[in-house]
């Protein structure tokens, strides 16, 4: 009777398993059918075998331009990475490429090397003009400081040419150059970009082989450098068809703007006031500017604005008068000075100091030039509001011995005034301070 009993019982317990199995089976195939579809989408389900799908259908021999290359299982990691793993980060990469890679392939073009290398910015940088590495490389094309002052760009407390998509992409097409002009291949060219022409050297004279994939085997090269080429191959495969990789991402609009030059010294909120463009757009135009000023050393600077702006920048800047609100003074040092003497002497911090002549310590010799920064007040005047058009202002440079009762003596103006014209709070004034003067009715 119990056996009897027990077989309803069991009877009914398979029944439910097996309707549950089949639960699970339908709603199994029904998220596999909508993954399917969300990939299509672009959506990010991390199923990499719809992407072994699209990998197979691609040729075994990646051609690109004068350096083809296998499709080997690195290269195929990396382009699951970008489109699983690193998706979003892959996305703002394509969207930011629209406004560098016209500039990158023109630079290239010109000078004969393969425009597919354009692409290495989105490896270094992910075209990215404001990054920064952990070693201290900066910009869209990451130079080191060294390598970036052999190739004549200028670092220093205001300006980062790193950071200038154009001058660093000139530069870094002829490091690229030099690159191969030194291995004669350009997967070790490119491996040298990461590594320095000096490891690759080293690891082809140890392993006696000049291919970089069996030098990839060893220990001797850093992972990222192991890394470099497959990423880059990998983020080729993608860009030359995004959409068969799930991206339907629009490009930014390539940059597009005129050149004015500005006195140094000039505030970029200034220029975006007088383009009538907000500040962040300006910076993106102009990023190579530290300090989002113009250098004051400069008598003058080229400030990016956008296309069609120029004039009315020249117009504004023409009707303002203006001393800047940080100023700068050109020191030869003396024997028997020392950095901290001089730092006392302006009232400038030692650390400021160094970063302004771009110091790691406070080593300096006798003859060289050192840039002072200090902090004035901005005293901004337009020139028809406080005069008639006809009227202009005379600039002084404060020399060392000067007072404010010599120079209101000299020009013939009271001291108050003078006061009143350059916001001074009391009657101290330094060497290299620039004074606005207006001439009396």
């Amino acid at each position: 009777m119990d056996r009897g009993a027990g077989g309803p019982k069991l009877q009914r317990k398979l029944g439910s398993l097996l309707i549950l199995i089949g639960c699970i089976l339908l709603f199994s195939s029904g998220v596999w059918a909508l993954e399917q579809k969300a990939f299509s989408l672009g959506i990010d389900f991390n199923d990499e075998n719809i992407l072994e799908e699209h990998l197979d259908l691609l040729p075994e021999e990646i051609v690109s331009q004068n350096f083809p290359s296998n499709l080997n299982d690195q290269v195929k990691y990396f382009v699951k990475y970008f489109t699983l793993t690193k998706r979003r980060a892959f996305e703002v990469w394509l969207k930011r490429s629209g406004r560098y890679l016209p500039l990158i392939k023109a630079i290239f073009r010109r000078e004969g090397l393969p425009e597919d290398l354009a692409y290495l910015a989105m490896i270094e940088s992910g075209f990215n003009p404001f990054a920064y590495s952990r070693a201290g490389a900066c910009g869209i094309w990451q130079f080191m400081r060294g390598t970036a002052r052999k190739y004549g760009l200028r670092i220093d407390y205001w300006v980062d040419e790193r950071r200038d998509p154009e001058k660093a992409t000139q530069a870094a097409a002829l490091y690229l150059s030099d690159l191969y002009s030194i291995f004669e291949d350009w997967r070790l060219a490119c491996a040298a970009y990461n590594a320095g022409e000096g490891k690759i050297t080293r690891a082809i004279l140890r392993y006696r082989t000049r291919n970089y994939w069996k030098l990839c085997r060893y220990r001797y090269l850093r992972r990222e450098t192991k890394n470099y080429l497959p990423k880059w191959l990998a983020a080729l495969i993608i860009v030359k068809n995004p959409k068969k990789f799930g991206f339907y991402v629009a490009p930014d609009p390539p940059l597009d703007y005129e050149v004015v030059r500005v006195p140094g010294g000039t505030d970029l909120r200034m220029v975006a006031l007088a383009a009538g463009v907000d500040f962040e757009t300006m910076r993106w135009l102009n990023p190579e500017l530290r300090r989002a000023k113009t250098p004051p050393y400069a008598t003058s600077y080229p400030v990016k604005v956008p296309f069609g702006t120029a004039s009315m920048v020249r117009t504004y800047l023409s009707r303002v008068r203006f001393i800047y609100h940080r100023r700068a003074l050109r020191y030869r040092v003396h024997r028997g000075d020392t950095l901290l003497k001089i730092a006392s002497y302006y009232k400038v911090p030692l650390r400021v100091l160094r970063r302004a002549n771009d110091l790691r310590g406070s080593l300096i010799r006798a003859g060289q030039i050192l840039i002072i920064p200090y902090r004035e007040q901005a005293s901004f005047y337009l020139a028809q509001a406080r005069r008639g058009s006809s009227s202009s202002a005379t600039y002084y440079h404060v020399r060392r011995g000067d007072t404010l009762w010599k120079i209101s003596r000299r020009f013939g103006v009271p001291v108050e005034k003078l006061k009143r014209w350059n916001s001074l709070d009391s009657n101290v004034i330094r060497p290299g301070q620039v004074l606005v003067i207006w001439p009396e009715a």
